[in-house]
């Protein structure tokens, strides 16, 4: 019993390190992370001159920067047909924030960027009422 539980668990391993990499293949063939998202990247970037690509692989890209008041982070992911974007705030004086989104991977990338704009400013009112 033990032999085929250690068995299942090899399969399963192996199956998700090949669709990995053929996920990474796929997102090569395009161009690269920073290629394919390269609109909403960029407009993630033009925010603040400060962000900054912190890490990159080969299926996901993390932007952020660093301030005396806190960090802000927009981690994009591709997984299997879909683009998941997170947003993260941590903050001594307004306390830690996080939003995630996910998206079609061809989506057009300017529908997205709005989506985000929305939803990020209705969240960002929201905390600035509370702390009135």
């Amino acid at each position: 019993m033990g032999v085929l539980v250690v068995i299942v668990i090899v399969i399963i391993i192996v199956v998700f390190i090949s669709k990995n990499k053929k996920q990474n293949e796929h997102i090569a063939k395009q161009g690269g992370m920073k290629k394919k998202y390269s609109e909403l990247i960029d407009y993630i970037a033009s925010q603040d001159n400060r962000v900054k690509i912190i890490n990159e692989t080969g299926n996901s890209v993390l932007l952020g920067l660093n301030t005396v008041g806190g960090n802000t982070t927009f981690h994009l992911v591709q997984t299997y047909g879909d683009i998941t974007i997170q947003w993260k705030m941590k903050s001594p004086m307004y306390g830690n924030h996080n939003l995630e989104w996910s998206f079609d991977e061809f989506m057009d990338q300017s529908k997205m960027i709005d989506k985000i704009e929305n939803d990020l400013g209705k969240y960002q009112n929201n905390i600035m009422q509370n702390y009135r």
